[in-house]
């Protein structure tokens, strides 16, 4: 939680650039994708609304960035030194990460897992006696593999958008201020 409390503070300092914005945010985002995947993390998350919304805002950020190179991708008057097919897959990663694993999607699933947590704990004395994927260990073990599967597919997103604001240089195009305010 610490880590995350200094990560709040170094995102509060305005980058240079949409691409070092970018590469905060994504380091960020790795950093507390890492830290809910295990039970305990979950728990954090699900029991500190502080966490929750720096999570999600974190999250949030990293949606208006890919916004704003959609929009740089989109915009007949810029041209563009990429390949067809690097342009392909920066549309096709980003139509992927706005729809599959957008934000309503990452609030709706993570607190669907919140209530199956709430309602795991609840029921904790009477899960210890049952054995296999239906103990309380079993329903953990099963929780924090759907959690990690989910959250992989958006880091994975994260991670290529990143990368292809690193071919496509958004700040030689228009200046960050231009970008940025296109919200």
């Amino acid at each position: 939680m610490l880590a995350t409390l200094g990560l709040l503070f170094s995102l509060s300092i305005k980058a240079q650039s949409i691409e070092l914005e970018y590469d905060q945010l994504t380091k960020t985002w790795l950093e507390l994708s890492e830290e809910i995947r295990p039970y305990r993390g979950l728990k954090l998350y699900c029991d500190e609304p502080l966490y929750q919304d720096f999570t999600i805002d974190v999250l949030h950020r990293l949606h208006h960035y890919d916004s704003v190179l959609l929009d740089v991708l989109e915009d007949p008057t810029i041209e563009l030194s990429v390949s067809h097919r690097e342009y392909k897959r920066t549309l096709r990663d980003i139509e992927k990460f706005e729809t599959k694993y957008g934000l309503k999607e990452f609030v709706s699933i993570l607190n669907e897992t919140c209530e199956a947590q709430t309602e795991l704990e609840a029921n904790k004395d009477d899960l210890k006696s049952d054995s296999g994927m239906y103990s309380y260990d079993g329903q953990i073990l099963v929780m924090e593999n759907v959690l990690h599967k989910y959250l992989k597919h958006i880091d994975k997103r994260v991670v290529a958008i990143d990368e292809h604001l690193h071919m496509i240089h958004p700040d030689r195009i228009m200046p960050f201020k231009a970008l940025v305010m296109n919200k």
